[in-house]
């Protein structure tokens, strides 16, 4: 999931008085400001260009479903068909945060509906969707943030909340320890390996790596310069700025793992992608700076909305700035699928099993998060399935 922030902003470095709790972040983006090469990784990634020409043309994305209620940020879909649906609630969504959608297109709550309840035991419902993700055996895991809205405080602790989609039902809550937060982490995106998850932090950037059976959380790269935030968000319509009008500032907010989990790939919406191998988070032995320089810059990606990664390590991501869906390759190949007017702000699109990719056009800087309470939404807010290429991609 995207963009679950505190709103912070990008800092007018000419007149910007940091207090002592933002003194740190402030110097960064100072740093970023004066030299960029200054916060770049010690092994750059090679450039190689995006196409700037897409592949597919505008038949290839056709409408899969639509709502004219709630704003989907993310989807997953399950072997049989049917798709589940993210609707967090700090956009201003109302209803159920997660929904299905059978293939008949009915809608219902997921896994039910005390799951989804908006009050009671938060331990047991959830309180503030911020991610997911399908495993290949049929589990599901969702990230609760605790934080329905991103201008105030936890409501209640964040959680993984494990679901098995075969028999539609909760598994277990893994309690993510509140020793691996700070006071303003905002939790986003879930990427899960086997027996280990990876949560990105998009309040305070940092990774936390969670053994699931114990529940044990550490957290890794606090504060790293490579997915903190210190580039805008931008859109066709410019950056996206905070009600006061300055830049908006989200840290580490998208995360994926390669399908042998030998590393991971995270980045803040407006900042560049980074892999880091995952042998560096049980290394006994790593000493802090080799923490430091464990980050490799792996694509100058332009500002995204979301990203999944396919079962051959392709990395899917959609590009806000621009209305486009791009894709890298494990060989470091990038392509432009397609770029498309009606892809307004894409967010975490979700693969199935035939070779479609699903996208939803979020507008979630139409959603009163960014618009001072008040919602300029277009519905209805539609999820597009894309063919995706059989071909290799043009020399």
């Amino acid at each position: 999931m995207l963009l679950p922030t505190r709103h912070k902003a990008l800092p007018d470095l000419c007149s910007v008085q940091p207090s002592s709790r933002t003194a740190g972040r402030v110097v960064l983006a100072a740093l970023a400001t004066v030299s960029l090469t200054l916060l770049q990784p010690a092994r750059p990634a090679l450039a190689v260009h995006m196409p700037k020409v897409a592949e597919l043309p505008a038949s290839a994305l056709e409408p899969f479903t639509q709502s004219d209620k709630q704003v989907w940020d993310a989807v997953v879909m399950l072997p049989d068909g049917r798709a589940l649906l993210e609707a967090p609630i700090w956009v201003g969504n109302t209803g159920p945060q997660l929904s299905v959608r059978s293939a008949d297109g009915s809608f219902a709550p997921y896994p039910d509906a005390t799951w989804n309840a908006e009050n009671g035991d938060a331990s047991k419902r959830i309180v503030s969707i911020a991610g997911m993700t399908l495993l290949a055996d049929g589990t599901l895991w969702v990230l609760d943030s605790g934080v329905p809205n991103h201008k105030a405080a936890a409501v209640a602790p964040a959680k993984l909340i494990q679901i098995d989609t075969r028999q539609n039902t909760v598994v277990r809550v893994v309690p993510i320890e509140a020793s691996a937060l700070h006071t303003d982490s905002v939790l986003s995106g879930v990427a899960v390996h086997e027996n280990t998850a990876y949560v990105a932090d998009s309040g305070v950037a940092g990774v936390l790596v969670i053994d699931l059976p114990s529940a044990s959380a550490h957290r890794f790269l606090d504060r790293h310069p490579a997915i903190s935030a210190t580039r805008p968000i931008v859109t066709p319509d410019g950056p996206v700025t905070t009600a006061n009008g300055n830049l908006l500032a989200i840290d580490s907010s998208m995360i994926a793992v390669s399908p042998d989990g030998k590393w991971i790939v995270v980045q803040p919406p407006g900042g560049y992608l980074s892999r880091v191998e995952t042998t560096i988070f049980t290394d006994p032995d790593v000493t802090p700076a080799a923490m430091e320089e464990s980050v490799t810059q792996w694509y100058k990606t332009p500002s995204l909305g979301g990203m999944t990664i396919g079962p051959d390590g392709t990395l899917y991501w959609s590009d806000i700035s621009t209305g486009s869906i791009l894709s890298y390759t494990i060989g470091r190949i990038p392509r432009r699928l397609i770029t498309d007017p009606r892809l307004k702000w894409p967010a975490t699109p979700g693969l199935d099993t035939t070779g479609h990719l699903y996208v939803p056009a979020a507008q979630l800087n139409h959603t009163a998060a960014f618009q001072n309470g008040k919602s300029s939404v277009e519905w209805p807010v539609t999820v597009y399935k894309l063919t995706l290429p059989t071909t290799s991609p043009p020399t």
